[in-house]
């Protein structure tokens, strides 16, 4: 009989850090297959989102093969594989720049970098059919993708479900599109603002439009899961789950182009999880008070809300916010730092120098896009290294109180 437990699966953003989510659901899979049931409703925001479709369609098999085909999509979303050579497009990039400079709106600039070798992975990488028919069948009651539209800024959580979506959800800024996933609606969630090309999505029509990144305006990636239902979440993240520690003597440095950006990338990946993850936590508190409850209940029922409730939560994310800025930097310099190897591929090695080459933050920033087989080997062994950490602390997987950093 299927547990009537609704186990939400939270991957949230991090570009080439996806492969310390693959390395955490290495240890987090069997165990949830074990010990509480496995995962039922999956959500996920950019790189989680392509995580999100191979899981989706791969959720009738046994965690171990689960896995291995999670470890095949890892292994081909290497650089060729996700975006073009910069050599390549430059003209391109030339030209339609002047075609916006000079007001000429048909053909427009709508990303540095092409991904249209992304597309054409995701879509032989994932079994398109097998993720319809998990759905249908009820392996998986929901998968569900969150984008953002570019002209609005509405968050758009598109979903394949075996049941009625939920209502829109103003408190997160965003609503619920009931859809049959594809490429174009993990691409546009995929889709980093200004780096990549805008996505336009056409099904399902009442949501047609472009869109970029999911995690640009999204402020509470838990709450999708908790609007879906879940009675259970487990939340992989890339960003560090304490902020990095206070160094004033960094403020004085001067900063350039890659500072922004590596600045930019954490308030929008990192910041909004960290911060949902303590509401949530208060919130558990909250309900497990036997004086404050019946309070926080009349006050959810004036405002015609169903009640709080507690949830746990399983949260693995780096608790070193730096650990993967510096293993990137190692990797980077070690396979791409010599001058044969920018012969090579000068692609990482340009943009290094262009987005400022001594930029404390530069690790930052490169490892949201070094796909690099050598990064994801140390990214995936750091994700099991901490998932297996929280599994030994907590035998029975969940808590609900706040974690102390």
């Amino acid at each position: 009989m299927k547990d009537a437990t609704r186990v939400a699966l939270v991957l949230d953003a991090g570009g080439a850090r996806s492969a310390y989510q693959v390395g955490a659901l290495e240890v987090l899979l069997p165990a949830l297959a074990e010990r509480s049931g496995r995962p039922s409703l999956l959500v996920g925001t950019s790189a989680g989102a392509l995580l999100t479709g191979a899981l989706s369609a791969t959720a009738h098999l046994v965690p171990d093969d689960q896995i291995a085909r999670l470890n095949s999509m890892l292994g081909q979303t290497t650089k060729q594989n996700v975006m073009r050579p910069l050599w390549r497009q430059v003209p391109e990039v030339l030209v339609r720049y002047t075609s916006e400079t000079l007001g000429l709106s048909s053909f427009r600039l709508r990303g540095l970098f092409g991904s249209q070798p992304l597309a054409q992975t995701l879509a032989t990488s994932i079994d398109w059919e097998a993720l319809h028919r998990n759905v249908e069948d009820g392996v998986i009651e929901s998968a569900a993708v969150t984008a953002t539209s570019v002209r609005t800024g509405r968050v758009i959580v598109f979903t394949e479900s075996s049941s009625s979506v939920p209502r829109s959800a103003p408190e997160y800024h965003g609503r619920f599109v009931a859809t049959r996933l594809g490429v174009p609606h993990l691409m546009a969630s995929a889709a980093i603002p200004v780096l990549f090309p805008s996505v336009h999505i056409d099904e399902p029509a009442e949501a047609a439009g472009w869109y970029v990144d999911g995690a640009t305006r999204r402020r509470a990636p838990l709450a999708p899961a908790l609007e879906l239902g879940a009675d259970r979440v487990v939340v992989v993240g890339t960003g560090g789950l304490r902020p990095p520690d206070a160094d004033l003597g960094l403020d004085r440095v001067a900063v350039d182009l890659g500072d922004g950006g590596a600045t930019l990338l954490g308030a929008v990946m990192d910041d909004p999880l960290r911060h949902d993850l303590r509401r949530l936590a208060e919130i558990n508190a909250l309900t497990e008070d036997p004086e404050l409850a019946p309070i926080l209940e009349r006050h959810r029922a004036a405002r015609g809300r169903s009640a709080y409730r507690t949830v746990p939560y399983i949260a693995i994310a780096p608790d070193d916010g730096e650990e993967l800025a510096r293993t990137a930097m190692h990797v980077f310099r070690a396979n791409h730092g010599s001058l044969l190897r920018t012969l090579g591929d000068p692609d990482l090695q340009v943009m290094h120098r262009l987005l400022g080459s001594d930029s404390p933050l530069q690790g930052e920033l490169l490892s949201y896009l070094l796909f690099d087989p050598d990064f994801f080997a140390a990214a995936s062994a750091f994700g099991r290294r901490d998932a297996q950490r929280w599994v030994e602390q907590h035998p029975d997987l969940w808590r609900t109180e706040a974690q102390n950093h």
